[in-house]
């Protein structure tokens, strides 16, 4: 079963997804004390310097929302960084007609301070498809709100063997996300960090559910698994269902909320043919090259 939600189904939770705007403007007035409070090193780092780069698909250029989405970007951040990690976190829109989430994507830490992971299936078609537009990011969406802002996505990134052959061992994408209020979104709710090299071992998998207005987790053990051919990660977590994709794998995880992102849900069958178990293309070389091509874009 694809993870990722339809238009759809985003129509038949229009019911509380049609509040998203004013929901958005009423939590920039929230306290901290209003907030809610809020799985093994890798063998080496989104840091890694020297890396070789290699040349990219044309990255896609999102254009401004207009009309009525134009009022989601009102939301004003807190002054300070004071949001825990868990809001590092997020739910992926579509902000074209009404707008509904239906991807997750996390807040990775970068020399810029303006990116975000999720699955390439979540923003490209793969092969004969381009890329999606009009595409917004909310850290710690939760009740319906956006207590951290929307953040408009300007430019999003996946690797030449999705775009050109929809490659499983492939399915990452990086979103470059507009500043909100002249400040980037790693300087409001931090970044995890981006950790390659890692094969197996406990994780925390957290996700948006497309039908639902809050995060789920789940505490699991990622293990290597093959399909048709492709290393693959998967890991044992109930009810991922469609609009997890995308999800971040969290090793190292805190209490807080936060982690190394060593995976994301997506890979065989756009992230596993059931919700209770989930994939993840493996983070290597790969991955660091389309990392490091998405900061070049900042």
């Amino acid at each position: 079963m694809e993870r990722i939600g339809t238009a759809a189904a985003a129509r038949a939770g229009g019911v509380v997804l049609a509040c998203l705007a004013a929901a958005v403007l009423s939590s920039a007035a929230l306290s901290p004390a209003d907030r809610p409070a809020a799985k093994r090193t890798a063998a080496h780092t989104a840091q890694r310097p020297g890396a070789k780069h290699r040349p990219g698909p044309a990255p896609s250029r999102t254009p401004s929302p207009v009309g009525r989405v134009a009022t989601l970007r009102a939301a004003t951040p807190a002054p300070t960084a004071t949001f825990p990690p868990d809001y590092r976190v997020g739910a992926v829109f579509s902000l074209a007609g009404q707008p509904h989430h239906y991807c997750t994507g996390s807040v990775v830490d970068s020399p810029h301070r303006d990116l975000v992971i999720t699955a390439a299936h979540c923003v490209h078609g793969g092969a004969g498809s381009g890329y999606r537009t009009g595409l917004g990011f909310a850290p710690g969406y939760r009740d319906g709100r956006s207590p951290a802002g929307l953040w408009r996505v300007r430019t999003t990134l996946v690797a030449p063997e999705w775009a050109n052959s929809t490659d499983s061992s492939a399915d990452v994408a990086f979103l470059v996300v507009e500043p909100l209020d002249g400040r980037n979104i790693q300087d409001v709710v931090g970044g995890n960090r981006l950790s390659t090299g890692h094969d197996r071992g406990p994780i925390r998998l957290v996700g948006y559910p497309r039908n639902a207005n809050d995060a789920i987790s789940c505490e699991g053990t990622a293990q290597p698994a093959q399909r048709r051919g492709v290393d693959q990660l998967r890991v044992f977590c109930p009810g991922f269902t469609s609009g997890t994709s995308g999800s971040p794998w969290l090793a190292d995880p805190n209490p807080a909320g936060g982690g190394s992102v060593v995976g994301v849900i997506g890979g065989y069958r756009n992230g596993g043919t059931t919700p209770d178990v989930s994939y993840s293309s493996v983070f290597g070389e790969r991955v660091q090259d389309l990392y490091e091509s998405a900061v070049a874009l900042g």
